[in-house]
Order: structure tokens, then sequence, then C-alpha cells
């Protein structure tokens, strides 16, 4: 008995021995030298608990990480929010982070974090590549649709095109609301999914279109008292299938985001939810019939228009196939998975960040009436011959026409809402940061919000900088000197000259929406774009009407963007 009763002491003492080593290895394993949440580093699963306890009251991760860097009193921290897996680095110094991107890109380089969001969807597209040949050859494939030549003459009357669906839209909307508020959300989302996918391929889905011809056979809906906080319910629109189809594969990323399983359950929903295998095939064939289409055009064409040829970017990338096929000493591939995952990457590029970008831009206007009202003179003046003619600016007006205070306001919303939570790269070797030693594999996520973005930087020993931060200053000490970044402010990108007139000064706060250096965002002059044409459109025939407190909401959510939870606006029509 004796023995026996030993025997399971023993057995438990070797069981509680055993647990308690693998409760140790199992838990986070700092990296030396960098401040971290000692709690965080005591518990299985790190920051985990307290991100998911931020992200329960605020719909924010970003948010999560700047806090745990203030706490620390830091630019540089590490969180534990991978269970059993490497730390991840924050970094909240716009400056070391400009670095990062642009002038340490042997050192770091793009993600896996944003891979495993698109791998399933896409593997060799280039957003989710690493910095290697396959990379280089895909920008050069897309490089063309980018240009301004393109831009301007091609995608400009496009996408004015279908943004002129929008403003359709809105007056039935308007028409039927009667001066009370109503959901924005998903408005400038089908707008962004028109224009891309007009730009893209040369037609439209007129998703605008088709729900503003719906509500046009509508003569009345119920509505809520004047005087009351409530928003109107417009009638559930019956949008083309293919636009659901484009909106299920983008946001299906957002399971490699939010689930524990990561990007095997994402691949596990494309490859078996009978939903996703229906909106890729429909996606796929549409597609394929289009390049198929498009090599047909363009090896029939014996007319040598060159340039008048082009309708749309599938038009540039099969020639632009041709002329790498020729340079290479091979046939030009009509079947290539590359160009098709490019097209695919092309269409859901824009869908979130532009649409979110607008979505915050319609908030912004709305609570600041002062900001908008300047913008719509100065969009006036600036096409003050449409405005006297009393018709819309046209797209090539809108394209070219210089109008300072719209591109202050883009970007002082871009940096404002933080829309692009943060950019991600990966130590490729071990790199020294801020005095540390980021080992190789870490992921080091730099915010573009928090210290440095809005609001004053950590004070930083130039010593712990590397030689090219310290070379490459910058604009740093005069973003810092600033007490006001924390303000909504579009006229601090403006300067004026001794003859009053003013002028865009790109370099006037820091801005890393579309990151930065050779991984920086490749559809950025696209977006561009399409936000001039929608601000100046909308502000042409609409004025976004003051909204009451109860509504008016700057709560955000981060998913794959950092959109706003609820977009609503108020509408009247201008009067020219």
């Amino acid at each position: 008995m004796a023995f026996s009763l030993q025997s399971i002491a023993l057995l438990a003492s070797f069981t509680l021995l055993v647990s308690y080593l693998l409760y140790q290895k199992l838990l986070p394993k700092p990296i030396p030298g960098i401040p971290y949440n000692k709690t965080s580093a005591r518990r299985l699963l790190g920051d985990v608990s307290d991100a998911l306890a931020h992200y329960a009251e605020t719909g924010e991760v970003i948010s999560f990480l700047c806090k745990r860097c203030v706490e620390l009193e830091s630019p540089i921290a590490q969180v534990f929010m991978r269970p059993f897996g490497k730390p991840w680095v924050v970094l909240v110094d716009g400056r070391e982070a400009q670095d990062i991107m642009t002038r340490r890109t042997r050192e770091f380089d793009r993600s896996d974090f944003f891979r495993d969001l698109f791998i399933s969807l896409t593997p060799v597209e280039q957003g989710v590549l690493p910095t290697n040949d396959q990379w280089r050859f895909n920008r050069k494939l897309m490089a063309d649709a980018m240009k301004p030549e393109f831009l301007n003459n091609v995608a400009a009357y496009m996408v004015h095109e279908n943004v002129l669906h929008l403003i359709a839209l809105w007056k039935e909307k308007a028409r039927l609301a009667q001066g009370r508020p109503f959901s924005a959300s998903e408005d400038p989302q089908m707008c962004t999914v028109d224009t891309i996918w007009a730009a893209t391929f040369g037609f439209s889905l007129e998703t605008s279109k088709t729900y503003a011809n719906q509500l046009a056979k509508i003569q009345s809906i119920d509505l809520p008292p004047v005087d009351s906080d409530e928003v109107v319910k417009m009638p559930a629109a019956q949008l083309p299938e293919m636009y659901h189809h484009v909106k299920l594969i983008t946001q299906s990323s957002e399971i490699a985001m939010t689930s524990p399983l990561g990007r095997r359950h994402h691949w596990f929903a494309v490859n078996f939810y009978p939903s996703m295998r229906k909106a890729i095939k429909a996606r796929d064939k549409m597609i394929h019939a289009r390049i198929e289409q498009a090599w047909k055009l363009y090896e029939n064409d014996q007319s040598g228009q060159g340039e008048a040829r082009i309708k749309c970017a599938l038009d540039l990338i099969v020639e632009r196939e041709t002329s790498l096929a020729r340079k290479d000493g091979r046939a030009p591939d009509r079947h290539s998975q590359v160009l098709f995952e490019e097209l695919c990457g092309f269409l859901t590029a824009g869908f979130e960040t532009t649409s979110t970008t607008v979505t915050w831009g319609l908030k912004y206007l709305t609570k600041h009436q002062d900001v908008q009202a300047k913008l719509r003179e100065s969009l006036k003046y600036a096409h003050q011959q449409a405005w006297d003619a009393g018709r819309s600016p046209s797209a090539e007006e809108i394209a070219k026409i210089d109008c300072p205070y719209l591109e202050a306001f883009m970007d002082e919303v871009m940096r404002h809402s933080g829309i692009v939570s943060g950019n991600m790269r990966v130590a490729t070797v071990d790199a020294p940061l801020l005095g540390c030693i980021i080992p190789k594999g870490v992921d080091v996520f730099m915010p573009t919000i928090g210290p440095s973005m809005l609001s004053p930087a950590f004070a930083v020993d130039e010593g712990k900088r590397t030689a090219t931060s310290r070379e490459f200053k910058g604009d740093a000490d005069r973003w810092n000197e600033r007490k006001d970044m924390a303000e909504f402010l579009p006229t601090r990108w403006l300067i004026t000259d001794e003859n009053g007139k003013e002028s865009f000064d790109r370099r006037a706060a820091p801005l890393q929406t579309f990151g930065a250096g050779i991984r920086g965002c490749y559809g950025k002059r696209l977006a561009y774009l399409k936000m001039r044409q929608i601000y100046t459109l909308i502000l042409w025939h609409f004025e976004l009407l003051p909204l009451p407190a109860t509504l008016e909401d700057f709560k955000g959510r981060d998913i794959l963007t950092h959109g706003p939870q609820n977009v609503r606006v108020r509408l009247a029509l201008v009067h020219q």
C-alpha cells in the first residue's frame, strides 16, 4: 500500500513537473531589449486577451498596439499576439518606419501577414509575393496600367461615368428620404466596384445604375418623423450577381485575419464553401472570357492605331505581355496564370481601401461644414467654366485641373482616419532598430496613427537611429513641432506664396497610407484619380447637411481596413 501511495505521489510530482516545464515552454518568449507588458509575458495567450477586450469595446486593434507603446513610454515595443509564435514588434516612429520601407529593403521585406490574407485566392499576384524576380516580372507586366497616359485618357472616363451613376442613385435616395438621413455605407463600395471593373475590362457592372433604376420606380416609402433621429430605411436593392460574387471573394480574406486557424481556414473556405466556390467559378469564367476576347482583338488588329486601340487595363496588359515575351525570346502566354491573378488583384485591390477612404471623407465633410463649404468653393473656382455652363466637370477636367484644397482634403482624410491601419515588414536578417536587434523572421508592425502621426513623437537618441535615418531626416522635426496633429485640418497641407496663390505641399505632414518604397501601393495613382472624381462630383451636386449628434459618431472598425462603423448622410441638392 505504501509502495502504491509512493508511486502515485511520484507520478503526480512528475506530471506536475512536466506540466510546469511545458507551461514555461509555451509562454511568450520576449525579444531581449524591447519593452513589453510583463503581465502578458506570463500568460499563454500573451496580449490576446487584452486585445480582444479592447476590440470588443472599440472595434479596433490598431489603437491597442499604439496604446501598448504609450503605456510602456517607448517608440518600440513587442506584443504577443500569436500564441506560441514569435512576438510582433510595434514601431510608432514614422521617421524610422519611412527609413525601413524606403532605404532598408535588404533588411526588411513584405511580411507574410499580408500574404496570408490573399494567398488562398491569388498565390502569384504581386501583393503576396516577396521582393523576388517573380514580383519584378509582375510589376513590369502591370506597369502601364498606372501610367498617366492610361489613367487620364482612358480610366478617368470610365470612373467619371460610374460616379455619375452614384450621383443618380443618391438623387433617388434623397427624393425618397425627403431631407432625412439614410445609411450610405455600401454606396461608395458599389461605385468603387463599378469604376474598377470598368477600368479593368472596359464595361461596368452598373451596380449603382441598377439600384437607381429600381428606386426611380418607387413613388414613396415609409418615413420616420422629421424631427426624429431615426435613419430612413431604403428599399432593398436587387444588384447584379457578379457584384455579390466580387464582394464575397474580396471580403473572404477577413477569415484569414479573424479565424484562429488563419489562412488554413481561408483555404478551406475558398475550396469547400459552396457560396465561395460558386462566386469564384463565376468570376473566373468571366475573366477568362474577357482575356480571350482581348487576345483576339489584339491579334486581329491590323490598323496600327496604338494608344487609340487601348480601351481598358486588360488591353494594356495583353500588349505588355506580348512585348515582354518578345524581349525574352518566347511566345506570349495567352493562358498566363500570372496575368489572370494580376487581373484578380487589380479588381480587388481598391475595393476596400478607396471606398473606406470615401466613407470617412463623407463623415468629415458632414461634421466639418466649414471644410465642406471651402472645398465646394475651391472646386467651383477650379472648374469655373463648368459652373458657369451649368454642367458637371468632365472627366478630363477633373483629372487635369489643379485644385490644391481637394488634394489637401484627400490626404488629411487618409492621415487622420488611418484607413490602412499600418504597414508590416519582416526582418530578413538580424536588423538594428532604435538600439534593439530585431531577429530574422520577426514582423515589425508600423501603425499609421498614434505617436509621430497624430501626436508628438517619442524622444529618441539620435545615436540609436541608423545612419540612413540620420542622413535622411526629412521633415520629422517640422512635423513634431506642430501641436495640432490630432486635429482634422486640411489647410495644414497648403502653402501660400507672396502673391497669395495656394499650392499643395505633399510633405506637410506624415502620411504612410500607401506605404513607401518599392513595396508601396501599386494602385496609388488610380486611387487618387477615383477619389478626385468621387469627391468632386458629390460636392458639385449635393450638400451634406449636418446630422443629429446621436448619428454623428466616429467609431472605427478594424478588419481589412480601418473603416467607420456607421456612415449616414442627409442630402440637399446644390442648385447651379
